[in-house]
């Protein structure tokens, strides 16, 4: 592809491989953050557990691996500490939401149909997504603009240094004390 134009339009075939290595670049994100959870899954499930737990996360899916992380970090006495805090428990939620979320728009990405028909009159590509949701067809489409690809690697990237941040947190929270500082500590 030589970057040219037709001569009405503001899409060139550099854009289009700039399309390409964005959508590279976000699977690739994709599946760093699932290796973050991924982390924090063996974490919880301990060390010890190695293999057992390499082979219960192969036969999971992203969904199946959001909620075990949110059931392992709020249920588990390993995380007590992260219990101690409401504020962190409530926007932990918050996190585990945004990943459900991540995950549809993921799906949706990499199962939708992509038209190049109107690039020569100036249009982006569209992305166009069809799925059956409780008996109901729903269609999506979206237009790839250079905006919407830096919203779309902007978002994910926010997601992954929120994950990463959480990981952290859990690594130094794991079977902590829940009670540190202790209350009685002399002054």
């Amino acid at each position: 592809m030589s970057g040219s134009t037709s001569q009405n339009s503001a899409w060139t075939d550099a854009d289009t491989e700039a399309l390409f290595a964005t959508v590279g670049r976000y699977l690739i994100f994709f599946q760093w953050v699932e290796g973050k959870l991924d982390q924090i899954l063996l974490l919880a499930w301990g060390h010890e557990n190695w293999v057992a737990s390499q082979t219960k996360l192969a036969k999971m899916q992203n969904f199946d691996k959001v909620n075990a992380v949110r059931d392992a970090v709020l249920t588990s006495p390993d995380f007590a500490r992260v219990h101690t805090r409401p504020d962190w428990c409530a926007s932990f939620d918050l996190l585990i939401e945004r990943l459900h979320k991540e995950r549809a728009r993921r799906n949706a990405l990499v199962h939708s149909q992509y038209l190049f028909e109107f690039v020569e009159v100036g249009f982006a590509p569209l992305r166009s997504h069809r799925e059956k949701v409780d008996g109901r067809a729903i269609f999506d489409q979206q237009e790839l603009t250079k905006t919407a690809q830096e919203k779309l690697l902007g978002d994910l990237v926010q997601l992954a240094m929120d994950v990463n941040f959480t990981h952290v947190q859990l690594v130094h929270d794991y079977r902590a004390r829940a009670n540190y500082p202790p209350t009685d500590a002399p002054s």
